[in-house]
């Protein structure tokens, strides 16, 4: 039973980031079938954040005072409505509003599941636990573009019901085997939402961890985002299939790689595997400057794959090392400012791209996992007990 549990809260993880990054190899394919720049389609992926950041603030704490079944089976149930949506649209602004509802339908789903992993897991196999969690996010960031390329030389609408189904399925196993878990009690009021909020905002330990994730996010998809349109209208000139491949290969790699940076945190703690996580994904960003190879780049996406797996997954076991009561108010604000900082990253790094070019770009991407780095792994964490 426990088992069951834990193979659909990866499942439901692996769902969301399958439709945030599916738009990544479909750049072409849907700027020219809605006769816009393909550069104009990338605004997508903030218009999915944005949302889905903001609303976690509130998805996560309601969770803990109610119930967060009722929350996951809501949730899921609006980002299955959006990705059917998406199939429908025949516009960029309709696209755009149906990224939106994505959104805020799996803001009450991700922080959610990493409160209820923790429950499920207990303290003993958290980091294990959340290596898992992170494996199960990285395959779905990395089969969205290899997902969207099968598909953009048939129908890309197919892509986006594909997803549809799959959260449809979630919704129906969630309904089915998370009857009675994490409940609360049962009522939600404002000033129970505002007091956790509070109490988080206020914790030393939560908001270092969530200025690392901004930061770690705002790196992550300035890279991926920046990959894919150097990749396919650089030099290289890439299909939209082999810009899905080459995503899909690193992060193939992050999925069996992420397990055993989990079994690292237990055993040599999160701030360790932390700093060796942001020093790999600031290496490969800072490599990609000048890399004229389209196997370069491949290598260097495995290896910010790699940095990625010991960056979510001690960053996840700490954000939860907080009291039963505060879990879901501590994953939703960690989990909050760290999609805040993917939705910013195209908004921020758009403008250089256009200025500068892609190599400012990575060496900017390499900074911020370096800031990224002394604000997780150099100070000392002490919580502030609320």
């Amino acid at each position: 039973m426990q088992r069951s549990k834990e193979i659909i809260v990866y499942v439901a993880g692996f769902t969301g980031p399958l439709a945030g990054n599916l738009v990544l190899s479909l750049l072409g394919t849907l700027g020219e079938a809605w006769g816009v720049d393909p550069v104009d389609i990338l605004l997508s992926i903030p218009a999915f954040m944005f949302p889905f950041a903001i609303m976690q603030l509130f998805s996560g704490t309601i969770s803990d005072a109610y119930n967060r079944r009722t929350v996951l089976l809501f949730g899921l149930a609006i980002y299955a409505a959006g990705s059917a949506m998406a199939a429908l649209c025949t516009s960029l602004e309709l696209f755009m509003l149906t990224r939106v509802v994505q959104g805020i339908g799996y803001a009450f789903v991700n922080p959610v599941l990493v409160a209820l992993l923790s429950e499920i897991a207990g303290p003993e196999r958290q980091g294990t636990s959340m290596g898992y969690f992170g494996s199960s996010t990285t395959a779905g960031a990395s089969v969205g573009p290899l997902l969207g390329g099968a598909f953009a030389g048939i129908d890309w609408r197919l892509a986006f019901l594909a997803v549809a189904a799959l959260a449809a399925a979630m919704f129906v196993a969630g309904w089915s085997e998370f009857k009675g878990e994490g409940r609360g009690s049962g009522k939600v009021s404002v000033d129970a939402v505002r007091r956790n909020l509070s109490v988080a905002f206020k914790d030393r330990h939560i908001m270092r961890l969530s200025g690392a994730g901004f930061l770690a996010f705002m790196a992550f998809a300035g890279v991926i985002s920046f990959v894919s349109e150097y990749l396919e209208t650089g030099p290289l000139s890439m299909s939209p299939e082999e810009i899905g491949i080459a995503l899909s290969i690193s992060g193939v790699v992050g999925i069996f790689f992420a397990p055993l940076a989990g079994r690292m945190v237990d055993r040599r703690g999160p701030r360790c595997c932390v700093a060796v996580g942001f020093s790999l994904g600031a290496l490969a960003a800072f490599a990609m400057q000048g890399a004229d190879s389209y196997y370069v780049f491949i290598g260097l996406l495995v290896l910010s794959g790699m940095g990625g797996s010991f960056v979510w997954s001690s960053l996840l076991t700490m954000a939860v090392a907080v009291p039963a009561r505060m879990k879901g108010t501590s994953s939703s604000v960690f989990n909050s400012m760290r999609f805040l900082g993917f939705a910013l990253s195209p908004v921020v790094l758009a403008p250089l791209y256009l200025s500068w070019g892609f190599d400012q770009v990575m060496l900017t991407c390499a900074c911020l996992g370096l800031a990224g780095l002394v604000l997780a792994a150099v100070p000392r964490f002490q919580r502030a007990q609320g």
